[in-house]
This record gives structure tokens, sequence and C-alpha cells, in this order.
């Protein structure tokens, strides 16, 4: 009887180490899948931003104010605007800064996505 007993217990702790292995593998992949999702949104904020500084430099604003209110309305926050042109003829990079959440020991705090829009006028 004692024998039958003892392969009970092994079994409950294969199980239970089963179980622990595949919440810890999931707990890793909803991380990740966060982290992609918010460098999505990242990508989107930057290229908001830098569509909103185009616009403005052709209606003759100051870009990089523009990149900058599009990008906190995003969540987001400018961490480098350059402007290559003026007017009618503008290009307009725009890097965002992003907090990287949830934060893993170890793992950066924020990550940094770039954007691209010009005016396309000749």
């Amino acid at each position: 009887m004692r024998a039958h007993d003892e392969r009970g217990a092994a079994g409950v702790l294969v199980t239970m180490g089963m179980s622990i292995a595949v919440l810890i593998a999931f707990s890793f992949a909803a991380v990740f899948i966060a982290w992609f999702s918010a460098a999505r949104q990242a990508e989107q904020a930057a290229e908001l931003a830098a569509l909103a500084a185009a616009s403005a430099s052709v209606a003759g604003e100051q870009p990089c104010p523009a990149a900058q209110t599009t990008a906190r309305r995003n969540g987001v926050a400018v961490s480098g605007c350059e402007v290559r042109g003026a007017g009618r003829h503008v290009v307009v990079e725009v890097t965002v800064e992003a907090p990287l959440e949830p934060r893993l020991p170890g793992a950066p705090a924020t990550f940094h996505r770039s954007a691209t829009a010009g005016s396309g006028a000749q």
C-alpha cells in the first residue's frame, strides 16, 4: 500500500511542476505581447508626431512644438526632432520615447521609435 501512496505523491508533484512551468511560460508570453503592443503604439505616435510637425511647418508654424503636443496626446515624449528645410519644402524626423511596461529587472525602462514625414511639395 505504501508504494501506491508514493506514486500518487510523485504524480501530484509532477503535475504541480508542469502547472507552474506553464504559468511561467504564459506570464512571459503576456509580457512580450504587452511590449510588442506598446512598441507598435509608440511607432504610431511617432508617425503622427512627424506628420503634425510637417503640417505645422507647411502652415508656417514651428514644427517641433507641434510634434511635442501630438506626442504628449498619444502618451509618449519627443526625445528628438530634426527639421530639414522649411515651409512647403520640409522633412521632419521625430524620435519618441515610451515607457516599457511591465518593467522587469534587467530590462530597459524605456524605448525609442522614430518616424519621418515630409511635405512632398517640390
